[in-house]
């Protein structure tokens, strides 16, 4: 039997919270369609998603359509935008601090248990693990896996088992431009076999395997073929922000409690786990006023180098590390650290506790901790609310951080890194989730901030249109090895 019909919506509302996001929108996705799902942040793309693949309550009528003679799954699947994985007992989640802890592995399955455990084919595997590049990670425990290898993991876990509608929420999050590419060659490999793809993407860039576009705006949706797509790219020199650069000038002040030019020394650096050497001889100066880039391919020991920055990695004991001119083990506390560093990465972002306000997400940054535990005193709320004001944020503060968009939850993250003016900020992939707009907002934000401040940055991003012009330094990674240029 040959379908006509993949998805038909009729007459259907959604809300996020007390927000509206659809009103009495209507769509319908023919068979061989492939659909990329753009609007801005808030707009409700993931909320759609999630009603599509029967994980949200909508209004109105959802009818999808399968075919009985395909030999793939007939349903709709949501590949979503964070990862998570239990221990060996399946009991609980790991911590953020626990992937560098060797003995912590124990309770981890390995990246081929995940696997195995999902599917026996052989064949289908072994083909899914090349095509991300995980050959050489496959006995690493889970929890040892970067960001960029975690969504690899999760997107052959889902491919393993192919659904006839897949809708992928942000799936390039992480990923090298090497691994985009062979993303997308095996998405339309399955495309031409008759799985029906939406997806949702950060990337003002669609893929070449799309065929339409479909754009949620003004709580409607309307489609358009690719070829009649024309984006509304921002213009470079134009400020729609609505942001006074001024006034967030002004909110942050100059570094007074630190001394000396030296952020950050290692020398000789090496960090193994079992057999596996992560970083070899590693040697790195930052020094106060640095602007840096930290770049290389997934798994290249990017996410480990700054796990010694900031403290949670227990082998900084047994290296040449030396932060904010004190050697590391000199008497120091782990908050010590972290007093000094605004930082802000997809971990934090999958393990942010998601009840709280956004107001008190913001204030949770003068504790250092995922959660509000403290009691903030007034100037403190303060401060918060001048920075929301200045960021137009103001309108989130009382809503609970888990019911703002991926997009919204992201600059809150950002501006929790700012609120306590550390002389160190690591921003991890900080445009992750966030769309041209907001992007565009965050990295003219950085460079109005930080261009001709003391402030040291160190930032990673696989994405050029991502990085600050006051971006200054580079160091790359390969294989756990500093690039020579």
């Amino acid at each position: 039997m040959t379908i006509m019909n993949r998805i038909m919506a009729k007459d259907i509302s959604l809300d996020r919270g007390e927000k509206q996001l659809l009103k009495n929108a209507s769509f319908s996705i023919a068979s061989g369609e492939q659909v990329f799902l753009t609007g801005g942040a808030g707009s409700g793309k993931t909320s759609l998603a999630m009603a599509l693949a029967g994980q949200a309550y909508v209004s109105g009528s959802i009818d999808s359509f399968y075919d009985n003679v395909s030999v793939f799954l007939p349903k709709t699947i949501l590949v979503s935008q964070h990862f998570s994985f239990k221990n060996k007992f399946g009991l609980a989640e790991f911590y953020y601090q626990q992937r560098y802890n060797s003995y912590d592995s124990e309770d981890s399955l390995t990246l081929l248990e995940a696997i195995n455990n999902e599917s026996q084919d052989a064949i289908q595997i072994n083909r899914l693990i090349a095509i991300m590049h995980l050959e050489h990670r496959i006995n690493a425990p889970l929890i040892q896996l970067s960001s960029g290898e975690r969504k690899k993991l999760q997107l052959i876990l889902a491919f393993l088992k192919p659904a006839q509608i897949m809708i992928l929420d942000n799936p390039y999050i992480g990923l090298d431009v090497d691994s985009v590419t062979k993303l997308n060659q095996y998405i339309s490999e399955l495309c031409n076999l008759g799985i029906t793809f939406i997806l949702i993407s950060d990337s003002p860039e669609v893929p070449p395997f799309i065929t339409h576009i479909a754009e949620i705006k003004e709580k409607q949706i309307s489609f358009i073929p690719k070829t009649k797509y024309y984006p509304n790219h921002l213009d470079d020199n134009a400020d729609d922000t609505g942001v006074s650069y001024a006034l967030i000038k002004s909110l942050l002040m100059p570094i007074t409690n630190l001394s000396g030019n030296e952020i950050v020394r290692m020398e000789n650096v090496s960090i193994k786990y079992a057999e596996k050497t992560v970083l070899n001889e590693v040697d790195w100066l930052v020094e106060k006023g640095d602007k840096w880039l930290l770049s290389g391919h997934n798994g290249a020991g990017k996410s480990t180098l700054l796990s010694l920055v900031t403290g949670d990695n227990p082998q900084a004991y047994a290296n040449q590390l030396f932060l904010f001119g004190k050697k590391r083990g000199s008497g120091e506390t782990i908050w010590d650290i972290k007093r000094n560093i605004g930082y802000v990465s997809p971990e934090l972002h999958w393990n942010f506790t998601i009840n709280l306000s956004c107001l008190d997400t913001v204030l949770s940054g003068f504790f250092d901790t995922p959660g509000l535990y403290a009691k903030a005193s007034t100037e403190q709320v303060e401060t918060v609310n001048q920075w929301l004001n200045a960021l137009n944020l103001t309108e989130y503060a009382n809503t609970k951080f888990g019911q703002v968009s991926h997009g919204i939850q992201r600059m809150l993250l950002l501006l929790r890194a700012l609120v306590k003016n550390p002389p160190l900020f690591i921003f991890d992939e900080p445009c992750q989730g966030l769309d041209e707009f907001h992007t565009r907002q965050f990295t003219r934000l950085v460079d109005a901030l930080f261009a001709d401040t003391e402030h040291t940055i160190i930032y990673i991003s696989h994405r050029a249109d991502q990085i600050p012009n006051c971006i200054n330094k580079k160091i790359k990674l390969v294989n756990g090895n500093i690039a020579k240029d």
